[in-house]
């Protein structure tokens, strides 16, 4: 399982050590930095591997079961979601924001409710017990294409003239 981002509150990850500790037969790899590195340090099943970026970012992506992205602010159109999926890699991602949008539920990941540890531990369980689903997500994102830029302008723009 990949976090990769900024360790802070925003971010989520506060929620997503919680769940950690709660989960010891989970495997857990963060790749980032942040104000709450010293809270993941430390975590016997946490890995850090610090910032990551080019090559090496999307090797960890590519080799992760599913990637995480629990933010607990409302993000436009985060680029990691889509980054996992483009990568093959399914994501379990909160339901707020664009988050949501970026995500075909059953189909390249799953959701869960934004600060909702419960909920959390319970769908990390689910993806890390079936590696069948996991395989199957994966497939489906390795077909995953998303809007261009002219797309996404059309798609608003009819929102702003109330055609939508």
């Amino acid at each position: 399982m990949l976090y990769f981002g900024r360790f802070s509150e925003e971010k989520g990850i506060g929620t997503l050590i919680k769940v950690c500790k709660e989960l010891p037969d989970v495997q857990f790899i963060f790749a980032g930095i942040g104000p709450l590195e010293e809270r993941i340090n430390g975590i016997e099943n946490i890995e850090n591997v610090g910032f990551q970026n080019g090559k090496a970012l999307e090797k960890l992506i590519r080799g992760a079961r599913f990637s995480i992205y629990p933010s607990e602010w409302y993000e436009n159109c985060p680029f990691s979601v889509m980054e996992s999926q483009m990568y093959g890699t399914p994501v379990l991602g909160t339901d707020i924001g664009g988050i949501p949008e970026l995500i075909q539920v059953g189909k390249t990941g799953e959701l869960f409710k934004s600060g909702d540890e419960v909920e959390l531990k319970k769908k990390i369980k689910k993806l890390w017990d079936d590696k069948d689903l996991c395989e199957k997500y994966s497939e489906n994102c390795r077909n995953i294409s998303f809007d261009t830029i002219d797309e996404y302008y059309e798609k608003i723009m009819k929102v702003y003239r109330g055609e939508a």
